[in-house]
């Protein structure tokens, strides 16, 4: 990254912080956000809503442990249990029990004839959105909280050992947001099982949301710039005036693409493309027509691309296979699963969730086969963008887009660390 005069700096510096500040008002509604990675959230301490004052009541505030319900929690807390019918039929109108996990919690008010006056249940991982049960005319009414979250932009820069998501790790952040960039942003333009070489480097411009001073989730990545020995790219995100938000590249084409690269979070391909490959199982020269990914039974796998599926079932060697017809004459195939998650004739969008691997059929382990079928014909997954066409954003927009752009590139090469934006609207119901 190459330094300009101090003048220039710090008169494109607050420039460009005006822009984003404006940018991201218009954006602030944005359904994006990143959820945050398992495991690397402490969970939010202290009730979300404070009740209101009552010396006649009693206050229970619980975490849930492992194999713990609602339920089991109440009552190892001696809640009275007359009333819980009632108040598990206002519960879970709201939310599915299903969705009950460690680490959630919950405050209770009991007044002194061992009534429930109040209940309200946070899910750890959103702790936005938390469920409040209260006693109005002697009927418990549930209503899910949105409360108001505190957008905070972040930079951050990396140089690459291993890989990105240890880079990531490695300087303080989340899985969540090398899950993004890797699948999200760059997940159509840069195969990070190929590409990627040590001594590359990352720079990230994002949003991280919080309550006070707990980190809740990530929000949207603004921009990034992959600078490597076999690929660099540019990722800017940005949204027409009635449009919604994608990412492109410096010039303003897309970086969104028919086909995503890879048809589930995992990087590690265990038999690519070939014209002769030796059968583990046939034990047998003989083609192998797709590319095959190891990883752990259940993990989900998304389809490539939108399309309809033409078949979800058993089918010989594949074992559990769901197979979807794109236009142009492409058809996609999911191999040895474990679960379908979908049925023939439904219609899927890019990522949708469709199975999980497994090792159905001829298969030694459990992994993914994944095929793409051109008009018949097998092609190489891995090569499938090389050839597209690339959109790019309308004339009548280069302009605004080119200034968000530099406004953000100048963030990342001379900002802080981190910017405070308002908080969004206040605490209200869904």
């Amino acid at each position: 990254m190459r330094f300009g005069s101090a003048i220039r700096f710090w008169g494109i510096l607050l420039s460009g912080l005006a822009l984003m500040v404006l940018r991201l008002g218009m954006s602030s509604q944005s359904s994006a956000a990143i959820a945050a990675h398992p495991g690397e959230e402490v969970p939010f301490v202290g009730p979300p809503i404070p009740p209101p004052p009552d010396d006649s009541t009693r206050t229970i505030v619980a975490a849930l442990r492992r194999g713990d319900s609602i339920d089991r929690s109440l009552k190892q807390h001696r809640v009275p249990s007359h009333q819980l019918e009632r108040l598990y039929e206002a519960l879970y109108a709201v939310i599915d029990p299903a969705q009950v996990k460690p680490g959630d919690y919950y405050e209770i008010a009991i007044d002194t004839s061992d009534a429930i006056r109040r209940f309200c249940y946070t899910p750890h991982r959103t702790p936005d959105r938390p469920i409040e049960v209260e006693l109005q005319d002697g009927q418990f009414v549930a209503r899910q909280l949105q409360l108001p979250l505190e957008r905070r932009v972040e930079r951050l820069e990396v140089q690459i050992k291993y890989n990105l998501a240890n880079a990531i790790s490695a300087a303080g952040e989340g899985g969540a947001l090398s899950d993004a960039l890797v699948d999200d942003i760059f997940g159509s333009v840069i195969d990070f099982q190929r590409d990627l070489r040590r001594g590359d480097r990352l720079g990230v411009v994002f949003e991280k949301l919080y309550i006070g001073e707990h980190f809740v989730r990530y929000g949207d990545v603004l921009l990034a710039h992959y600078e490597g020995e076999r690929a660099s790219e540019l990722a800017v995100r940005y949204a027409a005036s009635e449009g919604e938000a994608a990412y492109y590249n410096a010039s303003g084409h897309s970086l969104g693409r028919m086909f995503v690269l890879k048809p589930l979070a995992v990087n590690r391909i265990t038999s690519h493309f070939s014209s002769q490959r030796f059968h583990p199982v046939l034990k047998k020269q003989r083609p192998h027509l797709g590319t095959d990914y190891g990883a752990p039974t259940g993990t989900p796998v998304w389809t490539t691309a939108r399309g309809q599926v033409a078949f979800a079932g058993r089918k010989g060697g594949y074992g559990n296979l769901v197979e979807v017809v794109h236009p142009n004459g492409y058809r996609t195939r999911y191999a040895h699963l474990s679960k379908i998650l979908v049925r023939q004739g439904q219609r899927v969008q890019q990522k949708e969730i469709i199975g999980k691997v497994g090792a159905t059929g001829l298969a030694t382990g459990p992994h993914l086969h994944y095929e793409l079928i051109k008009n018949g014909r097998h092609i190489n997954a891995e090569l499938i963008n090389a050839s597209h066409a690339v959109p790019i954003l309308a004339d009548d927009l280069l302009s605004d887009f080119v200034r968000q752009r530099d406004a953000l590139v100048h963030v990342l090469e001379f900002g802080s660390r981190t910017w405070r934006f308002a908080s969004s609207s206040t605490a209200a119901p869904l």
